[in-house]
């Protein structure tokens, strides 16, 4: 029942929905692991044919990282139901899609001093896509499409194609079981 409501809250009537975002609380405001991964990607550099250096930062940065928010409703004093969403980042080379979070959690007070929490939840979207280049490769190659972080690999530019991201976020799954 309680992931039943994440939708009627989403679609219903701000009168009945009211009651679940009445008691909702801020859990976390972060930025999601796929935007990490592509900040680490834009400090990266490659080499020309004629030896000059270039930055792969015009490529994989952006304006916007995918802003993640996730809320808490509690719906009894020891059961709550995790939402939320990510806005989403795009950048020249890549693509972050926008994410839904959804969860619970679940506690039980097992003795005087002890309590035993289950958390569990799942990140919808949020995936990284990484687009090709186009590099010259002279004579030798001619102009082909080829992974712009390889380009300068000794690999054939048609394998390096193979190495693009296309990557789920990391925190696509949580579960935590604490005492």
């Amino acid at each position: 029942m309680p992931l039943l409501a994440l939708p009627l809250c989403l679609f219903a009537e701000p009168s009945e929905a009211q009651w679940f975002l009445e008691d909702a609380h801020l859990v976390d405001v972060s930025v999601g692991s796929n935007s990490q991964d592509v900040d680490s990607l834009a400090r990266g550099r490659g080499l020309l044919s004629d030896g000059s250096e270039y930055s792969f930062e015009r490529w994989y940065s952006s304006n916007w990282e995918d802003l993640r928010i996730t809320m808490l409703t509690p719906l009894s004093r020891n059961f709550g139901v995790y939402w939320g969403f990510g806005t989403g980042e795009s950048g020249e080379k890549y693509q972050i899609d926008p994410s839904i979070k959804v969860g619970f959690v679940a506690t039980d007070e097992v003795s005087e001093n002890g309590l035993l929490s289950l958390s569990v939840s799942v990140v919808l979207g949020g995936y990284l896509r990484e687009e090709s280049c186009t590099a010259d490769y002279g004579a030798i190659g001619g102009i082909q499409a080829v992974n712009c972080r390889l380009a300068d690999s000794p690999m054939p530019p048609e394998e390096t194609l193979d190495y693009l991201l296309d990557q789920a976020p990391g925190d696509q799954l949580s579960i935590s079981l604490r005492y």
